[in-house]
């Protein structure tokens, strides 16, 4: 089963930046002249070809470096070349330790070096604590956003038969586009009761981040990270539900820690989803029936000076098709895909999210349909509708940003919306489609208090 590409604007809506492996420079700008700040302290940016992250352990805060101490300054070979390259010896307490990922710290680290000593081989063994945005960046203003490139998402399948594709955009690679991933699988799925159900379907997914950040006198004005999805989906239900069901199923599951820039300074994001099928019903219906989506949605959390924390959401658009197949008994079941997961800087702070659109389906008899948005056939009536929710929790775990947090995860409900596509009985004249173009879609920002 292929995703149906409705429209080139999907790509279009999360591809702002190419993130070329580690991604583009973002505009950065200094402190007002002439203000008076302390001086930053000098930042260690870790990489290949330089000073690297031997060894850290993250509950005592002890770590090793190895190689040549390089301070950031220019851009080169997969991350950015840097000048004045020093002996590791040459690390100082009150330097700033900016890690990129590594098999050392897989999702990166943010570390103020507190205490130096010599260690074997000419490395150097440190103690750290926990550094904060306004440490790296200093007096800075930036507001970057770039699209994870598809190839540095690490996919674990959680079902058989899983595949993974790599998709070029309509018309190739051009300007700043990238690949986008696909995911697809054709499986039978356990079902509470002791019950099968055969599932098949495929998602397209365009992925990006976003960060923006503005300190001035050493003040953190504003800092917030975001997460944006492009996708597109169609899927596949055959069913005989019994019983009252709620299940998720896990598909797969999406880790990738890509990396932003802010001038010299790399600021690391983690992305970690999983998705899932998701299926529920009340009463006794039998499916046998093929539905797609497509549709880019948005969610940010972060922390401003007047404002403290916050989060919004954009919905975006959602577009979904006529359902094609059968469908019959007495009772409701909804499918639908859910993507479930977090982003966070350094792994310490940002939003948990659950976004799932929908289809949901009332029907009493037995309904044929073709999937033009035409008149069903059979005897009984039908009501569907289309729908999408999202919600999750700011997390809070460390003072990454320099302010107080909460050491919990503080749980909010973002968005809701269900609209009707087809209410039917195929005993009356005809029947009301909400979609003038036989789908129906939503949109609009929504911006939630602190």
């Amino acid at each position: 089963m292929s995703v149906r590409r409705k429209s080139a604007s999907v790509l279009a809506a999360t591809s702002l930046l190419a993130l070329g492996g580690l991604g583009a420079a973002a505009p950065a700008s200094a402190a007002t002249p002439g203000a008076t700040a302390p001086s930053a302290p000098a930042v260690i940016t870790t990489d290949a070809g330089g000073v690297q992250l031997d060894a850290y352990d993250p509950a005592t805060g002890q770590a090793v470096l190895a190689g040549a101490v390089k301070p950031a300054g220019k851009a080169s070979s997969g991350a950015r070349e840097q000048e004045g390259a020093q002996p590791a010896t040459g690390v100082k307490v009150g330097q700033v330790i900016d890690s990129l990922p590594s098999a050392t710290a897989p999702q990166g680290a943010l570390l103020k070096v507190t205490d130096v000593k010599q260690a074997a081989d000419g490395k150097v063994a440190v103690t750290t604590s926990p550094a904060t945005l306004t440490d790296l960046l200093g007096d800075r203003t930036a507001a970057v956003q770039s699209p994870v490139d598809a190839k540095s998402i690490k996919v674990t399948p959680k079902v058989s038969g899983l595949k993974v594709e790599l998709k070029a955009p309509p018309g190739g690679l051009q300007g700043k586009a990238g690949f986008s991933l696909k995911l697809s699988a054709d499986t039978d799925l356990d079902l509470p009761d002791g019950g099968t159900a055969d599932f098949a379907g495929a998602m397209e997914l365009n992925p990006s981040v976003n960060f923006d950040y503005q300190s001035s006198d050493f003040k953190l004005k504003k800092a917030e990270v975001g997460f944006e999805l492009g996708a597109e989906a169609d899927w596949h239900l055959k069913a005989d539900l019994n019983v009252d069901t709620d299940v998720k199923i896990p598909l797969a599951s999406l880790n990738a820690s890509p990396v932003v820039w802010v001038g010299p300074l790399p600021v690391v994001v983690n992305l970690d989803l999983t998705l899932y099928a998701h299926i529920s019903a009340e009463g006794t219906v039998t499916i046998d029936a093929e539905q797609s989506y497509t549709g880019n949605w948005g969610v940010h959390a972060g922390y401003t000076e007047a404002g403290g924390w916050g989060k919004r959401t954009d919905p975006g658009t959602s577009t979904v098709s006529p359902v094609a197949g059968s469908i019959s008994g007495e009772g409701e079941v909804r499918t639908g895909l859910l993507a479930e997961g977090t982003i966070a800087l350094y792994d310490s702070i940002g939003v948990k999210v659950g976004v799932e659109p929908y289809v949901r389906s009332v029907v009493s008899g037995s309904v044929v349909l073709d999937g033009t948005g035409g008149a069903p056939e059979g005897g009984g009536t039908l009501e569907l509708y289309g729908g999408l929710d999202v919600g999750g929790a700011l997390m809070a775990r460390l003072k990454i940003i320099g302010v107080t947090v909460f050491e919990k995860d503080l749980e909010f409900s973002i968005y809701h919306r269900e609209w009707p596509l087809l209410s039917e009985s195929t005993g009356d004249e005809g029947f009301s489609d909400a979609g003038d173009d036989d789908s129906s879609d939503i949109g609009g920002d929504i911006f939630l208090d602190s």
